[in-house]
């Protein structure tokens, strides 16, 4: 029994893209927009600006499309893009209005809750985003992208061009640095 040497639907999208099918195109836009801005909100600290970040590297994508044959994790390589563009970014900018730390809050999601269910998940919300507030600008970035983008440490690594030891670090202080936040304010639940 033969195995399908594209596994997973990204890739499968990747294919798509490459031989020109804008509807593949648009379903990898749907599925990483919103990440990738909020991704690169940690190096802009403008909406406007990581919006538009975001837009010029799918554009490129679409534009290069055919190059995305050899590309082997569309997810790591989107992260990339977006981090290469961001830094491209602050390059040519010298000054450029910077939006609240919190224009793009961490995302909780779950099941329709409760009455009384809402209201601990929004203080439960409010605890953690202040915990990732307080720490260091580079353990919130790593912290944001394990947590709310759920890469895995060697993508999170490679994109970032650190060692995978030195994101499951960053990962260990933040989650350590969040537990003693929630002791702190009472919140053993």
């Amino acid at each position: 029994m033969k195995s399908d040497p594209i596994r997973c639907p990204e890739q499968k999208l990747t294919v798509k893209i490459a031989t020109g099918n804008q509807f593949a195109f648009e379903e990898l836009h749907r599925l990483y927009f919103n990440r990738l801005c909020k991704f690169a909100f940690l190096f802009l600290k403008s909406k406007e600006m990581s919006e538009e970040a975001v837009s010029d590297v799918f554009f490129n994508v679409w534009m290069k499309r055919m190059q995305l044959k050899s590309v082997k994790n569309i997810r790591s390589y989107l992260y990339t893009a977006v981090r290469h563009q961001a830094i491209d970014y602050l390059r040519s900018q010298k000054s450029y209005p910077q939006d609240n730390i919190n224009a793009y809050e961490l995302e909780i999601t779950s099941p329709e809750p409760s009455a009384h269910d809402t209201v601990e998940r929004d203080d439960f919300r409010q605890l953690l985003q202040h915990a990732f507030d307080e720490l260091p600008e580079r353990c919130r970035m790593i912290s944001r992208m394990y947590f709310n983008d759920q890469l895995e440490y060697k993508e999170i690594a490679s994109i970032l061009d650190i060692s995978r030891k030195t994101a499951e670090a960053q990962i260990a202080i933040a989650v350590r640095k969040v537990k003693e936040m929630f002791e702190k304010y009472g919140w053993n639940r």
